[in-house]
């Protein structure tokens, strides 16, 4: 391997160990504004959930929402039994499969709602501090192409 090709693969691990550092820093932070919210019945995780169903737009089944999250659907149970135990999701039969359940948030997790948008605003204001809109396009384009790299 020769010079170039080391400094490549370097810049390649140093990128890898960076979002991996980022997810965690990131995670440790939404639980440290969870905790300060006093809602330490969802963890930031399960809260990406609801933020899914809420963009959504109307209740899902769980496979839909592991894919859309990428985490397996065993994940996805644990996270949905948790919710549910915890009072944010109701699971529902599916009309049009009687095999599957929809899931969709209570009126608790409606009401909860602006509670959790400030909570990802306030991450994210902290995390991408005053980057430029041409800077933040720049970071979606590059992170997308690597999970676009991956998924092939």
């Amino acid at each position: 391997m020769n010079q170039i090709e080391r400094d490549r693969r370097r810049l390649q691990a140093d990128a890898f160990l960076q979002m991996t550092r980022i997810h965690r820093v990131m995670g440790r932070r939404m639980e440290q504004l969870f905790a300060e919210a006093d809602c330490q019945t969802a963890t930031p995780a399960q809260a990406n959930v609801l933020m899914v169903l809420f963009q959504f737009g109307g209740p899902m089944t769980a496979r839909k929402l592991a894919e859309e999250m990428a985490v397996s659907d065993v994940t996805m149970g644990r996270f949905v039994k948790a919710l549910e135990g915890n009072g944010w999701v109701t699971r529902k039969p599916d009309p049009n499969d009687s095999r599957a359940r929809l899931i969709e948030p209570t009126k608790r997790a409606r009401e909860f709602l602006p509670k959790f948008a400030s909570i990802s605003n306030q991450a994210l204001d902290e995390a991408f501090g005053d980057m430029s809109k041409e800077r933040l396009e720049a970071i979606v384009s590059v992170i997308s192409q690597v999970r676009q790299n991956l998924e092939r």
